[in-house]
């Protein structure tokens, strides 16, 4: 008599879900098809893309706008260009300050590690600076 191999619980599970996609109604199967984005459709991007700055890159551009504030209305009120150039200051340390408290980690950050080694992944290739930024990712990885 031979023996009945059992099967393990995750061919149970995998035979379980096959079964459920062979009873899937026609009409999910259908609204599924109409849902995925089909490769052929060009899609309009938008004219201006909606992107927020960092903080700190924020904080540096309204340091530099009330320094220029502060050159432009030095002539009409000294005190208020001088209160103008003092905000500007903290706006430009601010981030430094920030950077400083929150640890010191101007260090690089730590790399991936996946099962002990490190991993390097490629980066994006969207646009002229991401092929420029992958281009030079290879000529790294060959070494």
């Amino acid at each position: 008599m031979p023996k009945e191999q059992r099967s393990s619980r995750l061919e149970e599970q995998i035979l379980e879900i096959l079964e459920k996609a062979e009873r899937e109604p026609g009409w999910r199967r259908l609204l599924r098809r109409l849902r995925r984005p089909r490769p052929w459709t060009w899609r309009r991007r938008p004219r201006w893309p909606h992107r927020s700055l960092p903080q700190n890159t924020a904080l540096l551009a309204a340091a530099f706008l009330l320094a220029l504030l502060a050159v432009v209305i030095r002539d009409w009120s000294r005190t208020l260009a001088l209160l103008l150039a003092i905000l500007s200051l903290l706006a430009f340390f601010t981030p430094v300050v920030r950077q400083l408290k929150g640890g010191g980690g101007w260090s690089p950050d730590r790399p991936r590690r996946w099962r002990g080694r490190d991993i390097d992944l490629p980066p994006p290739r969207r646009g002229v600076t991401g092929w420029l930024r992958y281009q030079w990712w290879r000529i790294r990885q060959r070494r």
